[in-house]
């Protein structure tokens, strides 16, 4: 089959790959709409750079000229058109299709919507379409997790196709039966009730993540261990184990956007606060773990060297978007200390927001940034921390305080060697 796919997102980039992998040609497409009104955001590099194996995937294609690129007028003739936009690009999602209903001669178009733009926003595009011809649109809720995409989407378990036409519902399954083996639900739903079940899988995870964090936090002042807790949680049945993990605050790009806006339209129609308070309690958890430094010096913390281990929101992706990483070392920074910071891939993007300057300095080893500092403070839960060398780190410390945002190491372990060791709820 012939895709076009328009936009760079992440969801973008995986889908063109995933299906130029399995016979289709693939046309991926970056307007001057795009790059005007996004910038940076809709830097296609910036994208690849920050989903680790990703560019390989990219590059093996482009090298079989499975993949094409920058050729709109032969993506227009496409049957398959993707929007992969950014959620505030719903004016070029309308213009795209607006030219490909005035360009394209074929009977038959079928468009895949993955953006993210809001509830009712395919529908409206829908509304575009010529009805004098086989034309129809499907939204797929974008499942994807960034530093696994794709094998996520190689290997999904559900999938999600919200559309009310059975031709366009037959070229999707077709589309997607390379990757049909592995899935254990496909459930065919309108293009509301897909959109709205994206907004309401988002919620449900960010409301565990927040309540297991007010958990920890509670267990904190009671002297009870999280640790303890969860897994009494994660073994009852009717709660399971998923998304239990407490610490420093949940980050990411669209996760966070979608939360938002499931909680405008809580807010709107029910006049309910319940994620927005969530929204404001994330954000006051992103800074934990200064908060612990401050009351354990404390409040005397100007001229302090800090290690900070982890700047990106997750393991595995180099992405810092509304990561913990961001707050704590411009608080640090504010309150006079120096740092050194480390991350296995995100230190270029970090940089950019935060030169290195004499008062922040980047270390190609996590052990190296622990010369003469008075505190660590884990944000990111990468491989490579969950077991250092604790004597080393001894003998390099100035003072060894250890503040974990994400609870990586053993408590009592760590206090065994002699460490000052603060977790989140333990």
């Amino acid at each position: 089959m012939n895709i076009a796919v328009w936009g760079s997102e992440l969801i973008g980039w995986t889908a063109a790959t995933a299906f130029a992998e399995f016979g289709n040609q693939v046309h991926i497409n970056q307007t001057p709409e795009s790059k005007q009104s996004l910038g940076e955001q809709s830097d296609p590099n910036s994208i690849l750079f920050n989903e680790p194996g990703l560019l390989s995937h990219v590059k093996a294609q482009y090298d079989q000229d499975n993949l094409t690129f920058g050729d709109p007028d032969a993506a227009l003739e496409c049957p398959i058109q993707i929007l992969a936009l950014h959620p505030d690009q719903l004016p070029l999602a309308k213009t795209i299709i607006q030219r490909v209903n005035q360009q394209t001669q074929s009977q038959q178009l079928v468009v895949i919507n993955y953006s993210t733009f809001g509830l009712g926003a395919t529908d409206e595009l829908a509304s575009l379409l010529d009805t004098g011809k086989q034309q129809a649109i499907a939204y797929i809720p974008d499942q994807l997790s960034e530093g696994s995409a794709y094998d996520n989407f190689i290997k999904a378990k559900t999938l999600v196709i919200g559309c009310q036409s059975n031709e366009a519902n037959k070229i999707i399954k077709a589309l997607y039966k390379p990757f049909s083996r592995s899935l254990e639900q496909m459930m065919i739903v309108k293009r509301r009730e897909a959109e709205f079940m994206k907004f309401a899988v988002n919620g449900m995870l960010a409301l565990r993540l927040g309540y297991i964090n007010e958990l920890a936090n509670l267990a904190d002042l009671l002297n009870i261990d999280i640790d303890t807790i969860t897994a009494g949680m994660g073994n009852d049945p009717r709660i399971g184990k998923h998304y239990l993990s407490p610490g420093c605050g949940f980050g990411g790009a669209h996760f966070s956007k979608s939360i938002q806006t499931m909680a405008q339209l809580l807010k709107t129609n029910r006049n309910s606060i319940i994620l927005n308070t969530l929204l404001e309690e994330n954000e006051k958890q992103k800074v934990l773990p200064f908060r612990k430094l401050w009351r354990h010096y404390k409040a005397d913390v100007n001229n302090l060297k800090v290690a900070v281990w982890g700047l990106s929101f997750k393991p595995n992706t180099a992405s810092i978007q509304n990561a913990p990483s961001l707050q704590v070392v411009e608080t640090l920074l504010a309150q006079g200390c120096k740092v050194h910071a480390h991350d296995p891939q995100a230190m270029m993007n970090f940089a950019k927001r935060f030169p290195s300057d004499g008062k922040i300095a980047y270390y190609s080893s996590a052990i190296e940034t622990l010369k003469d500092v008075d505190a660590l403070i884990i944000l990111t839960e990468w491989n490579e921390y969950w077991s250092p060398d604790y004597y080393q780190m001894l003998e390099m410390m100035n003072n060894p305080v250890i503040i974990d945002g994400r609870n990586i190491m053993d408590k009592e372990l760590m206090e065994s060697f002699g460490f000052v060791y603060y977790g989140v709820g333990r």
